[in-house]
């Protein structure tokens, strides 16, 4: 055994032997305490070496320290990694192949593009997925004013494309995310926490709306909503449960009437709902687009191409609907393959959010469990707004994530690859030390009160 006479010299010999870093400091923690509380009962009963017996009871440090490495290892993630890049590279085909002879810049402009996203895209993911979500929580205020930063200089800076502001839609769909970490730098603070991290989301929100992009303000209030909620009933502010839940509902149940209100009040919001509903009402107003695209699927195949066709102006950009290349993809997707096809990558798809919601659901860690639920939220959002745009319910437009846009795919990739940095560091939320070794830690090895004076 080697010669460890004290606390800290154990726990350094220990650490010599573990080679996570992100695991060191949760590990040692726990031992630290797990010894301390030894010393404290040897002491009580009278040791006057009380510290040394604690550490001689532990047993060989390099030994524990090796056995500590072995369960402390991150845990890969290659299903869903490998998942996703095929996802990905999916959608970076369907976007070539599909929108090959419609750019007006170039024959390999849309290709080159794409390729450049889709690189980008992987290293976000692996950015992403080697991120520690717990460090990113300690700096929650920080991330959240950088966040509010860069939505500010995208509202002043970016160009506008149909009224609104064209990089402001991918830094708010990061938003959500942003708002976890916010909520997580707030506990144990009491009414004052709780008040700045609903205050919070206002900022966030006010960006959204001048963008203005509804969607993010949306899914914004969704995921605030439920992360405040899950917040309030882990008493993350320490004013107790049911004053935390009701604080937030009452909060939530506000905003919702006031913004409601004030959407339908003004008689636009009915109009929109009547569009989407009845677009033959107005179809060469707000409900073009929607009609466009309905008459497109009325010819879908199950496999193949469609029938229907538009020329405008005789170019061949123009053969299908609006936004064909861009929100209004999968309806060229359907309409230039078929049904199945479609289907199909939804499908994948689903399989990937359900299995990122199914181990979601599963993590110990509080902050894990919010993050991942944040990006579950996000994507699977963007996919229900983006496929019922594509039918013909055209509410709010979204681009499906992986599959449509290229800057858009770079954000999700980054979003899902944050997600799986939870997963990865399972072994250090799900397993704390008193689990993993019970014949080291549960109860004493060995009582040496031979040796106490």
């Amino acid at each position: 055994m080697s010669e460890c006479n004290t606390i800290q010299a154990y726990l350094d010999a220990v650490a010599e032997q573990i080679r996570w870093k992100r695991a060191k400091p949760v590990v040692l923690a726990e031992l630290e305490q797990h010894l301390e509380d030894q010393r404290d009962t040897f002491a009580s009963e009278g040791c006057a070496n009380a510290e040394q017996l604690a550490v001689e009871e532990m047993g060989d440090p390099v030994s524990v320290g090796t056995e500590l490495d072995r369960i402390h290892r991150p845990k890969p993630q290659w299903g869903l990694l490998t998942l996703t890049v095929l996802l990905a590279l999916a959608g970076a085909v369907l976007r070539v192949v599909l929108t090959a002879d419609w750019s007006v810049y170039g024959e390999n402009f849309y290709l080159r593009r794409t390729v450049l996203a889709f690189v980008l895209g992987c290293g976000a993911l692996l950015l992403g997925y080697f991120l520690n979500y717990v460090q990113l929580g300690r700096w929650g205020r920080a991330l959240y004013f950088v966040g509010l930063v860069v939505g500010i200089w995208a509202l002043t800076r970016s160009p506008g494309i149909s009224g609104r502001s064209y990089y402001t839609s991918y830094v708010t769909l990061c938003y959500p995310v942003v708002y976890v970490f916010w909520l997580n730098t707030w506990r144990r603070k009491g009414w004052m926490g709780l008040t700045a991290a609903l205050l919070g989301g206002i900022p966030l929100g006010m960006i959204c709306m001048f963008g203005p992009h509804m969607f993010s303000l949306v899914m914004l209030f969704v995921v605030g909503t439920v992360s405040a909620l899950l917040a309030a009933w882990n008493d993350w502010f320490g004013m107790g449960r049911q004053k935390s839940v009701g604080a937030v509902l009452l909060w939530k149940l506000a905003v919702a009437g006031v913004t409601a209100g004030s959407v339908f009040l003004s008689g636009d919001g009915f109009r929109r709902l009547a569009v989407v509903l009845h677009p033959e009402r107005d179809p060469m107003g707000s409900g073009y687009q929607a009609s466009m695209i309905r008459q497109a699927l009325e010819t879908a195949q199950w496999v193949g191409a469609g029938e229907w066709s538009i020329a405008i102006s005789g170019r061949p950009y123009e053969t299908t609907v609006p936004g064909c290349d861009g929100s209004a993809l999968l309806t060229t997707l359907i309409y230039k393959l078929g049904w199945l096809p479609f289907l199909a990558v939804v499908l994948v798809f689903g399989v990937l959010v359900v299995w990122m919601l199914s181990r979601c659901l599963r993590q110990k860690s509080q902050l894990g469990k919010m993050v991942v639920l944040a990006v579950f939220l996000t994507l699977s959002g963007q996919a229900v707004c983006s496929v019922a745009w594509n039918l013909g319910f055209t509410l709010y437009s979204s681009e499906f994530p992986l599959l449509i846009g290229n800057l858009s795919s770079v954000v999700n990739m980054g979003l899902i690859g944050l997600a799986l940095s939870v997963f990865r560091g399972e072994n250090i939320a799900q397993n704390p030390i008193y689990n993993e070794l019970p014949h080291l830690l549960r109860y004493r090895v060995r009582i040496i009160l031979g040796k106490c004076e």
